[in-house]
């Protein structure tokens, strides 16, 4: 492989020890309270900092590059907003990725047109409302208490 036979570049010295700038940044409440946003433990944080500190040239894991410059390199990259939008059309409803994503028919608002899109029929359901012929619930509910016979 080409990459076998780079060279890491050597490590860059600190204008203080190692374990002076750790202890510091152990104790830097700015620190603590990033490792805690970030889920990280304490010291394993206060370690990827030194590590990044003694390899500069090392890549970050993660860039965070502000929509228009994204926007600058590929016009198809979506923006925050564009994102933010496309998610809520799912949770709304108005974007549907499978069939099985489809409004359930129980809401309000024409709910049994909507439940029989999810179900792929026209067919009343058992027990749905058209099913019943005008019967209300109270009177379903007298009609089962009725003994046989």
């Amino acid at each position: 492989m080409s990459g076998d036979n780079v060279v890491a570049p050597p490590a860059k010295k600190l204008r203080r020890p190692v374990e002076e700038v750790r202890a510091e940044l152990l104790a830097d409440a700015d620190v603590k309270e990033q490792a805690r946003l970030l889920k990280v433990p304490l010291e394993d944080y206060v370690e990827k900092i030194i590590d990044y500190a003694l390899n500069p040239e090392k890549p970050p894991q993660i860039q965070i590059v502000p929509d228009e410059e994204l926007k600058a390199k590929d016009p198809n990259v979506p923006t925050i907003a564009e994102v933010e939008a496309h998610l809520q059309g799912i949770i709304d409803g108005d974007i549907v990725i499978s069939r099985a994503h489809q409004r359930d028919g129980f809401s309000a608002d024409d709910g049994d047109a909507r439940f029989k899109t999810a179900l792929a029929s026209d067919a009343a359901q058992k027990g749905a409302p058209e099913s019943r012929s005008g019967t209300s619930a109270a009177e379903l509910r007298n009609s089962e208490k009725k003994p046989k016979g």
